[in-house]
């Protein structure tokens, strides 16, 4: 019965140990015979080893990679295990002369030439085009071109600058039985050394009666920075079409002030400066950076002012309406204007171009009476801008409406943004200088035959129209 008894302990052991052998030689086998097995699949494996130093040279203009052997070189010859047995055979690389291999960084070659220039892998984002040719870049145009950005110290020196010219305008109209009092405080923008300041009219129109003027009550405050305290001001007049105010303070002399004389090319994503006054509760301030993110089509004016807008991503508040905006060159490009937005959710910045700005003063700086104008009130496109959008949406030829005068007999009697200008009193309407030039020679109150296509409808349309006075 005792031996019986030990058989199964005797099997069980046995069991156990045939385990525990088979565990022993998998762990050792089975890792050998996996790495082997991914080697053999693994393409990278095959490939040759990288050689751990590239060295280049220039000479002249030229610029060739050196073509020295890896330090790792693949060697097959016949040994004693095989027919062919591949051994490694470390080699040195040979440099070429004027380059010496850095002992810290095999990644990095020095130069003992000084016209010899090298970059480090890890220099690749650095400022500034690379010459090689190995760069993919090179061709780009962008890579050609210095990069344009606005440096933090390039900021200030603007901001310096112009800051000291943007003033601090407030308008206060006493309240009556029925109204309120109203108050609106926002920038203008000093252009004399003997106090002329332009902002526009509609920062303040609550205050401004029949024919332009400032109410008898309406109060005009100027704050100049630096000075210990503010101005009375009067208002010179208001240009309607540009909406530009002129106000000029009385007594004053020698005041910083900003040049208008600049006519700069502009291109979208041009970065720009809007400054405006800042808050009573901050020291300094009023610095609004962007880039223009969209320049319309130029209008044309019954009275020939050409008005262009610029769109910036400087986000214009009421603050800072009539603030200067700013180019990277330090040139004033425009006067910013808060009510130009289109809707209540726009939140771009709109601008008024310099040119329109130079034009308007001329008018309002004009002393001289002139005879009451015709006045349709229509507004168009420069003659190539216009020509190209007829021809490209193919609408009948005459004079594209970009926009209509709210206040003008045109838009009473029902003209839109978007009619074809066909003629006037049978006049054909070919050019925009022709068409300003024949409305000017009309008197004021001449019943006028408009015809004009309505390209939202398809369709020709006749108006009677009498004219109106060029305001």
């Amino acid at each position: 019965m005792k031996k019986a008894n030990d058989k199964p302990v005797q099997a069980l052991l046995t069991i156990s140990a045939l385990a525990l052998a088979a565990f022993v030689l998998m762990a050792i086998i089975v890792p050998g015979v996996t790495d082997r097995f991914i080697q053999d699949k693994d393409p990278l494996n095959a490939r040759e080893p990288v050689p751990v130093i590239s060295a280049t040279t220039t000479s002249g203009e030229t610029t060739e990679p050196d073509t020295k052997p890896s330090l790792t070189e693949s060697v097959t010859e016949s040994g004693e295990f095989g027919d062919n047995q591949t051994k490694s055979t470390t080699i040195a690389p040979t440099l070429r002369p004027g380059i010496t291999e850095s002992s810290t960084d095999p990644l990095y070659v020095t130069p003992t030439d000084p016209d010899t220039a090298t970059t480090r892998e890890s220099d690749i984002s650095g400022s500034g085009p690379s010459t090689s040719k190995q760069n993919p870049n090179e061709t780009d145009p962008l890579s050609e071109k210095p990069v344009s950005y606005l440096s933090d110290e390039r900021v200030k020196e603007i901001f310096y600058k112009y800051s000291q010219t943007v003033a601090t305008i407030q308008v206060y109209l006493p309240g009556t039985d029925s109204t309120n009092d109203r108050m609106a405080v926002f920038s203008g923008l000093i252009i004399s050394d003997d106090g002329q300041i332009i902002t526009f009219g509609s920062n303040f129109s609550f205050a401004l009666a029949y024919g332009d003027r400032l109410y008898d009550q309406a109060e005009v405050r100027i704050v100049i920075p630096g000075k210990p305290r503010g101005y009375d001001a009067s208002l010179t007049g208001i240009q309607n079409d540009t909406d530009l105010a002129l106000f000029k303070i009385e007594n004053v002399s020698d005041l910083p002030y900003a040049e208008l004389d600049a006519e700069s090319e502009l291109a979208v994503g041009d970065p720009v400066i809007a400054i405006g006054q800042n808050d009573v509760l901050m020291s300094s301030g009023g610095l609004l950076p962007g880039l223009i993110t969209a320049i319309y089509h130029p209008t044309v004016l019954e009275n020939n002012i050409k008005l262009s807008m610029i769109q910036t991503s400087a986000f214009i508040s009421q603050q800072a309406s009539g603030g200067p905006l700013i180019n990277l060159a330090g040139e004033v490009i425009g006067l910013n204007n808060s009510h130009l937005n289109r809707v209540y959710s726009d939140i771009m910045g709109y601008a008024v171009s310099t040119p329109a700005i130079k034009a308007a003063l001329d008018i309002l700086n004009d002393s001289v009476i002139r005879e009451p104008m015709g006045w349709l009130g229509i507004i168009t496109l420069l003659d190539n801008e216009n020509d190209k959008l007829l021809e490209l949406m193919e609408w009948p030829s005459g004079l594209y409406v970009a926009g209509v005068d709210e206040r003008s007999p045109s838009y009473i009697a029902g003209i839109r943004k978007g009619d074809i200008l066909i003629s006037v009193n049978g006049v054909s309407t070919q050019s925009q200088e022709a068409y300003s030039e024949y409305i000017q020679s009309q008197p004021v109150g001449t019943l006028t035959q408009v015809r004009l296509y309505r390209t939202t409808e398809k369709r020709f349309m006749n108006f009677q129209i009498y004219l109106g006075s060029m305001p």
